[in-house]
């Protein structure tokens, strides 16, 4: 190739991997922008706490005597740090440490997340609790109330209890929900095993992010119900970091939050695309399908059907058993009936991969087994030399930095 018409191209993945490639520059329809994580977070959120959106300086919000909850979601980037911040003000008014709670939900891949207490003051740090919410247990749960369809909404004791509930964790694009972020922390994640297994579902593909979903407005209702005012969120930058902190009352931080995301993550191409490269970062506590899922959606939303999508991870983590069952089956498409039949807790990013699978082909490069990889109707990557060669093959392409984050549209 002419070094006049090849574009040179650099994308991270994984736990600190790098694939540095070259393509003719005829064949790049997209290199996306990745936003720029923050240069003082700590500052940043200390700002935001001091002048939140429609509310008041937080500390204005909370008495010494206080019990209370961070509700904090378990893909929180820099969470530790997060936690460290919101101490500093509860310790300006005296707030006991022993009446502080960090509670979770269950992580989707059932990993227990990384202790966020870590970057607290020493003489606190084992007086703050830290509980990852158990859906199994028989009195985890305290009646709350009866949703406008009738239904018994139950959450976690610690919720019920508290004096103030702050919500904590990322503004993301979500299959099920759209949006995530804000009040979707508290349900189903911090609810009953029914719960989560009612809320379990294949994602709306014929639905945008903003179009509305029943499980969004249910979780938006329960917040109502419990009158919680104020929240924490985030809008990731690459490798997790963060690229803003928006915090105060619910509905605005949600609103703006929402506006960054959209600037940031959402990639719209003029067409469709033959190929598309869609890099994968790791997550602190682990991989995690869910995010391979994801990426593969995103991809799915940008190329052509039998176009190739290749995901870059270093993903060494064993499937759930809802990806497990597509392995079992005959054809990719053979597992939709009983995902749906059996709703396994990993039945989103199961039905992501089975739908781009019967769209597009998919190379994945990982850590796997090459016949795990092979038995999911997948081809796999064994070197990065070989998406070279795939890009040497000619086409259009899109390559999709944190793809995981990405929500793609196509004009045609």
């Amino acid at each position: 190739m002419s070094s006049a018409r090849v574009e040179q191209i650099h994308l991270n993945y994984g736990n600190g991997r790098q694939l540095a490639c070259e393509i003719a520059a005829e064949q790049v329809v997209a290199t996306t922008p990745l936003p720029q994580p923050l240069d003082n977070l700590s500052q940043e959120i200390q700002a935001c706490l001091q002048s939140p959106l429609d509310y008041p300086p937080l500390q204005q919000a909370l008495i010494a005597e206080d019990r209370v909850l961070l509700a904090l979601d378990h893909d929180t980037p820099c969470a530790a740090q997060i936690i460290a911040e919101l101490w500093t003000v509860f310790a300006s008014r005296c707030v006991n440490p022993d009446n502080v709670l960090i509670l979770q939900p269950p992580g989707p891949s059932g990993s227990t997340p990384g202790d966020p207490r870590t970057d607290l003051p020493a003489d606190v740090r084992s007086r703050i609790g830290w509980r990852v919410h158990d859906p199994q247990q028989s009195d985890a749960c305290s009646y709350l109330a009866s949703s406008m369809s009738s239904e018994r909404i139950y959450l976690a004791r610690e919720v019920c209890d508290a004096d103030l509930v702050i919500s904590i964790g990322p503004t993301a694009y979500d299959a099920l929900l759209g949006h995530r972020g804000s009040n979707s922390v508290f349900y189903p994640g911090l609810s009953t095993a029914e719960a989560m297994h009612r809320a379990h579902g294949q994602g709306h593909e014929e639905l945008g992010p903003d179009d509305e979903r029943p499980l969004r407005q249910l979780t938006d209702e329960i917040a109502w119900l419990m009158g919680t005012q104020f929240t924490l969120q985030t809008v990731c930058a690459a490798q997790d970091q963060v690229a803003h902190v928006v915090a105060g009352a619910v509905e605005s931080v949600f609103q703006r939050s929402k506006r960054l995301l959209s600037e940031h993550w959402k990639v719209r191409l003029p067409r469709r695309v033959d190929m598309v490269i869609a890099a994968v970062d790791a997550a602190a506590d682990g991989y995690g399908w869910h995010r391979i899922g994801a990426a593969l959606t995103a991809a799915r939303s940008l190329v052509t059907n039998g176009g190739k999508v290749v995901v870059l991870s270093d993903i060494d983590e064993a499937p759930g058993s809802g990806i497990r069952l597509i392995r079992q089956c005959l054809d990719a498409t053979d597992a939709l009936k009983p995902l749906r039949l059996e709703a396994p807790g990993d039945l989103v990013p199961a039905t992501q991969l089975v739908n781009t699978l019967n769209w597009a082909n998919v190379y994945l490069l990982s850590q796997l087994d090459v016949q795990l990889v092979e038995d999911l109707f997948m081809v796999p990557l064994g070197e990065q030399s070989e998406v070279q060669r795939l890009l040497a093959s000619g086409g259009s392409c899109a390559f999709l930095p944190s793809a995981q984050n990405v929500c793609g549209v196509t004009d045609s």
